[in-house]
């Protein structure tokens, strides 16, 4: 078995690409106002049994490797072609988000892969977003607001992802104009143990309406939390209370059910 802390090699990666073994897997994003479906996050697994490193590992080596643009190629085009197998049991609307780090958001290619497999889907069925993850701070340079802007007049959103514990923070939200946030999981988890969490999502989602921006919570993992939140105007949540990530298989039955 691998080691998640092992160092995997460009070949290992290039090879894994190749071979089909790197798979999406989709976690539901629910309404909770309406228990409907609203979106599906796309995440990266390895099909492989004796590989046990988690997609956090994976990504961190794409991106050392200087892979991650053929990766993310790679797992659009498969998304795209289960969406389009499963179609007819996905409501009109729904968004489909996928982390971006901010070193894909930088390079020229980006807007070109993302604007592609926008294009490999029905058109105006669904609603594309980019979640830009919190490993490392977002350049505010022109190339990067340009950027954003060209994915957002092509009507794709752009999120920060794990809002308030990495990078982005309330700088970020004045030098960029991204459409939406999502709640890190951390402070989801602190409304079971205290206010303090609370007090926290209230403010971001205060913030949020204030700069209409749309505000997700992620790790949702009881009943309790969920219902805190939606007192709280956050009815757009993700989490284990409603799904763990499926893959292509398990959503079909997940939404034929």
């Amino acid at each position: 078995m691998k080691n998640p802390e092992s160092s995997l090699s460009s070949v290992d990666l290039y090879c894994a690409l190749m071979m089909g073994e790197i798979v999406p897997y989709y976690q539901p994003v629910i309404d909770a106002g309406t228990q409907s479906l609203h979106g599906l996050e796309v995440l990266m697994r390895w099909a492989l049994a004796d590989v046990d490193s988690t997609p956090v590992d994976l990504i961190a080596a794409f991106e050392e490797q200087g892979l991650m643009p053929e990766m993310t190629q790679h797992l659009l085009r498969q998304v795209a072609e289960d969406i389009n197998e499963l179609d007819a049991l996905l409501p009109d609307g729904l968004h489909l988000s996928f982390n971006a780090s901010p070193a894909q958001i930088e390079k020229p290619g980006f807007v070109f892969d993302t604007l592609s497999f926008l294009a490999a889907l029905p058109l105006e069925k669904y609603r594309l977003v980019v979640e830009v993850t919190e490993s490392q701070p977002l350049a505010n340079t022109p190339e990067v607001a340009g950027t954003i802007l060209k994915l957002q007049l092509a009507d794709v959103a752009v999120y920060f992802d794990d809002f308030g514990t990495g990078c982005a923070n309330l700088n970020c939200i004045e030098q960029f104009n991204v459409d939406g946030l999502k709640i890190d999981r951390l402070f989801v988890e602190g409304l079971s143990s205290g206010v303090r969490s609370a007090s926290i999502i209230s403010l971001i989602a205060s913030l949020a309406q204030s700069q209409k921006m749309d505000v997700i919570a992620e790790g949702v993992e009881t009943a309790c939390q969920s219902q805190a939140l939606c007192e709280m105007g956050i009815q757009i949540q993700q989490g284990y209370l409603f799904s763990n990530a499926l893959s292509k298989t398990q959503l079909q039955q997940y939404l034929a059910a």
